[in-house]
């Protein structure tokens, strides 16, 4: 065994033998694990749990379409402890059916951040929230997407709006984990129709 300058204990392997086969240090039964090892092993895991159960998060609201409006969905930031200064992320929606748009929320405008859009190809929307500045966005409404229905559809019939491509950045040009949460919207019956 060597023991190095942080106290971490790294073992060899193959040191032992029995008749002529060679146990290996995965082989050990558990018992055979120094309580050292194990320790830190378990301490440096639930270090690396700690940090991704905090990942900051955005997520679009669930609303209702009906066919002389558009929905008003929100996507709503909760930093949970991070910093960040610029968001992107992509909407995929069903194209042969939605017109989507989306436009800055209001946290967006407190942080003095603007958002940029871009059709990638139909039904994929790309989505950057960024600013001259280093202002943390707050956590709050960073976007407002705006949803119409190109052609009639069955009421009830439900439309998933996905968020993938998921980046974020904090003062110091780092990037942050960032994990979204889907929405959608739900037809609903014309008016006369009820």
């Amino acid at each position: 065994m060597v023991r190095g300058s942080a106290a971490l204990v790294v073992e060899q392997p193959a040191v032992s033998t029995s008749g002529s086969r060679v146990t290996r240090p995965w082989e050990r039964p558990f018992g055979a694990i120094r309580r050292g090892n194990m320790y830190l092993r378990t301490a440096i895991v639930l270090v690396m749990l700690a940090g991704v159960g905090r990942a900051a998060e955005i997520s679009i609201d669930q609303g209702a379409l009906r066919a002389e409006t558009q929905a008003t969905l929100r996507v709503n930031l909760a930093s949970r402890g991070d910093t960040p200064t610029g968001l992107q992320f992509d909407l995929e929606y069903d194209a042969a059916l939605l017109n989507v748009t989306v436009d800055a929320g209001p946290a967006a405008e407190r942080a003095g951040k603007s958002l940029q859009s871009s059709l990638i190809q139909p039904g994929k929307l790309r989505a950057l929230i960024v600013g001259f500045n280093q202002n943390v966005i707050p956590d709050g409404a960073v976007a407002i997407v705006h949803v119409s229905r190109k052609s009639p559809v069955e009421a009830g019939k439900i439309f998933p709006i996905h968020m993938t491509a998921l980046a974020a950045t904090n003062q110091r040009a780092e990037t942050l984990v960032l994990s979204g949460q889907d929405g959608g919207v739900t037809a609903e019956a014309r008016r006369n129709d009820q």
